[in-house]
């Protein structure tokens, strides 16, 4: 898998950061927000999710516009931040370390995902939580959606990373959990692996590494 590979590009949310999306539906449901937890789609965000993803609105604003989908202006900002919360669940300190070992070949690691500003500060907690260490100190460069202003799987956002990154899609292998976005990486020329969401990555790299 790794021959001729110089980069390899994470996911973040169901590849580094599990998502429990069974409990954020009940989450949203919890605080009185049924309407909110039918739109949750942990690859492909929709309507209020996409555009906080994508920069066009804040993370209050998009508190407003959840709590107004609902008519539950009672719910407070906290509560939701809550449920995200619940929603990306754990890192694997394992994982990390792969991330780790691979650095340590000269292997260059990147983030690319859809995120919001909330949801990037959860994991970086998750982080800490299962290593001790910052997000930060295991990537190269991280490309987030909300700082792009483009989504996956739009090839815009790929372009993007691979201008300001120099890397060359041929020897880049990138990982989601996204059928999608894994079909678009594959038509820019990356190299692909395509986990089920919260599943298993690291034995695509136990060859080379014994």
């Amino acid at each position: 898998m790794l021959k001729d590979i110089k980069n390899v590009v994470f996911d973040l949310g169901g590849v580094i950061c599990d998502l429990e999306i069974d409990r954020v539906i009940e989450a949203f449901r919890e605080i009185g927000m049924p309407k909110m937890a039918a739109l949750m789609d942990p690859c492909y965000p929709a309507e209020v999710n996409e555009r906080m993803e994508s920069g066009k609105i804040s993370w209050a604003e998009a508190c407003d516009e959840m709590r107004a989908i609902d008519n539950r202006p009672e719910v407070t900002d906290a509560q939701i931040e809550w449920v995200y919360r619940e929603f990306l669940s754990r890192v694997d300190a394992e994982k990390m370390a792969v991330i780790d070992r691979l650095r340590a070949r000269g292997i260059r690691t990147y983030v690319l995902s859809n995120t919001n500003p909330t949801a990037i500060e959860i994991v970086r907690d998750r982080v800490r939580e299962a290593t001790g260490r910052e997000l930060e100190s295991y990537f190269d460069a991280q490309y987030l959606s909300f700082r792009l202003g483009i989504l996956k799987p739009s090839p815009k956002i790929f372009e993007q990373m691979i201008a300001l990154s120099g890397m060359e899609p041929h020897e880049t292998l990138f990982i989601d959990d996204g059928s999608r976005n894994a079909d678009t990486a594959h038509a820019l020329g990356f190299s692909v692996y395509c986990p089920p969401t919260n599943g298993a990555w690291t034995q695509i790299f136990e060859q080379e590494e014994n």
